[in-house]
């Protein structure tokens, strides 16, 4: 098994999907290759915090009035009093409806509550991958330190402007041209779209559509929207302060260049950082196309970044 039939089936080991001989193939694999092993236990981690964070969404609980009038219903009906196997059984029948309409009551309060939560944030992300790349090119996993996701409220954020500026056009605080935003409130900003499209490095078909900086949620961004294959793809690159920096900082974040892949029911994402900024690429591409712009333009804008981070 090589690394990349791996990646493809990592999510489907972790979630027990697997014939018995491919998890035997897969945990050979996994003896012998240090990087795959970190990867997985990357996924793993990240699959634990976000079924963590779903369980403790306040908006997901079951209101506490719901739950005791269920409890209240249930109670009633089993303490029927049952004067013949007739009535024992219309009671018993009488219990099993009362139960499946309660579990359908809660499972449609639980859907509303989902998608009242999806219209506030992007849908929860379901898998996630890493890889470092060396500056040729090629993929390196000799070294397993790897760099930390970005926190979950910036990685929403981002997915957010995408969706809510080169999609639906729809932001509370209109955009600035990217230069004057440069100018004003990131150096790294300036000559940005330079870096993105530097000859030959993006994929064959990839255009440029705009370039401007943006707010979502108090986040601002430098956005640069690219078009390919008939998709809207959105870089955005934003400085990382706060809280962001400090979990970075205390996750042990390397100086490799690491492209860290993830995606939701929607869009797919991939991402890098530098010393002081992330970088994000969104799109509702495959995968694999959108880590290829992400892998494509990661050299150049790394470079750019860093280079503004210490003028």
């Amino acid at each position: 098994m090589q690394c990349s039939d791996f990646r493809e089936l990592a999510d489907s080991y972790l979630s027990d999907e697997l014939l018995i001989e491919t998890n035997h193939d897969l945990i050979r694999h996994l003896e012998s290759c240090a990087g795959c092993r970190h990867e997985l236990a990357a996924r793993r981690e990240l699959r634990s915090k976000l079924r963590k964070g779903f369980r403790q969404a306040a908006e997901l609980q079951m209101p506490d009035e719901f739950a005791g009038h269920l409890r209240n219903e249930l109670r009633n009906v089993m303490l029927l009093p049952s004067r013949s196997s007739f009535r024992t059984t219309v009671g018993r029948r009488a219990a099993y409806i009362a139960i499946a309409a309660s579990l359908v009551v809660a499972a449609a309060l639980g859907y509303r509550a989902i998608q009242q939560r999806s219209n506030v944030q992007p849908n929860i992300f379901t898998e996630a991958a890493r890889e470092t790349k060396s500056s040729t090119g090629g993929s390196d996993s000799s070294n397993s330190t790897g760099r930390a996701l970005v926190s979950a409220s910036l990685t929403e954020n981002a997915i957010g402007d995408h969706r809510d500026c080169a999609i639906n056009h729809r932001l509370k605080e209109r955009p600035i041209a990217l230069e004057e935003a440069g100018r004003i409130h990131d150096r790294a900003y300036v000559n940005l779209v330079q870096a993105v499209m530097l000859d030959g490095q993006l994929p064959g078909g990839a255009t440029l559509v705009e370039a401007h900086s943006c707010i979502f949620n108090g986040q601002r961004f430098a956005h640069v929207i690219l078009k390919y294959h008939d998709q809207l793809v959105s870089v955005l690159a934003t400085a990382v302060g706060g809280e962001q920096t400090s979990e970075l900082k205390t996750l042990g974040a390397s100086k490799e260049e690491l492209v860290s892949s993830a995606g939701s029911d929607t869009y797919r994402l991939a991402h890098f950082e530098t010393a002081r900024h992330a970088v994000f690429v969104i799109s509702s591409l495959s995968e694999a196309d959108n880590m290829a712009i992400a892998r494509a333009i990661a050299p150049s804008v790394s470079k750019h970044v860093a280079r503004a981070e210490v003028a």
